[in-house]
């Protein structure tokens, strides 16, 4: 271990007899000490509330069934300050996401380089949260491939929908929506457009109508989304 600094209690939770003297071996000469898992056991285990800052749990993925969540939230229970590193064999979006919002500060994969172990767990112990990077944002992608093309024919329909309501407009709706768009009340839309008052509410009822929206708001909106500047965007 590197003089100056502080010896880490590390407590393998861990059925796998070859995973258990693998990481024995791996943390040989480091500044994790392996303790014994009985340590933890009865009402307050060994370990004082001042030390479990300098202790570290590896719960291997596979620990309690697969499913170490539960025992993460006891470990997080009994010791608030130590720190808690999930291996697992491979990489599982769920199980990761589960293990981190059951207080591991750490997911790691059985398949790293000895090395980059050794530094995610120094990282843990520095305050960070440590997972495969590379793999979550791969999920990440192609959960958000999936999503485009579920939702890619629900936009397709909306369009379709939307070009419909814009051609379902007649030219005098047109400029009148285009008036909403800068806010324009219907006294001055009548006044710009030399019409009654009265035939502006009518038409802009139609609008609502029309384009589905239950106000003035929503239709200026609807239009900005939906209608370019040019008289041409909709039909005469």
């Amino acid at each position: 271990m590197p003089k100056g600094e502080a010896q880490v209690s590390t407590v393998l939770v861990c059925n796998n007899p070859m995973l258990r003297e693998g990481l024995k071996h791996i943390l040989t000469d480091t500044r994790f000490g392996i303790c014994p898992e009985d340590s933890i056991s009865g009402d307050a285990g060994q370990f004082q509330s001042a030390d479990s800052a300098q202790l570290l749990f590896i719960v291997d993925a596979n620990h309690d069934y697969g499913k170490p969540a539960e025992r993460i939230r006891s470990l997080r229970i009994q010791y608030p300050a130590a720190s808690v590193v999930v291996l697992a064999n491979h990489f599982d979006m769920s199980d990761m996401m589960a293990a981190l919002d059951a207080g591991a500060q750490g997911y790691c994969l059985s398949t790293i380089d000895c090395a980059v172990l050794v530094k995610s767990l120094e990282l843990v112990m520095l305050g960070e949260t440590v997972f495969p990077s590379a793999l979550f944002l791969s999920n990440v992608a192609s959960f958000q491939r999936g999503r485009d093309v579920v939702e890619a024919p629900v936009r397709a329909v909306r369009s379709a929908q939307s070009d419909r309501q814009a051609r379902n407009l007649s030219s005098r709706e047109a400029e009148i929506l285009r008036c909403l768009m800068q806010g324009a009340p219907n006294k001055v839309i009548a006044r710009e457009l030399d019409v009654a008052e009265a035939t502006v509410k009518v038409h802009v009822k139609a609008i609502l109508r029309k384009i589905q929206v239950s106000n003035r708001t929503q239709a200026a909106i609807w239009a900005t989304e939906h209608m370019s500047d040019e008289p041409s965007a909709v039909a005469r």
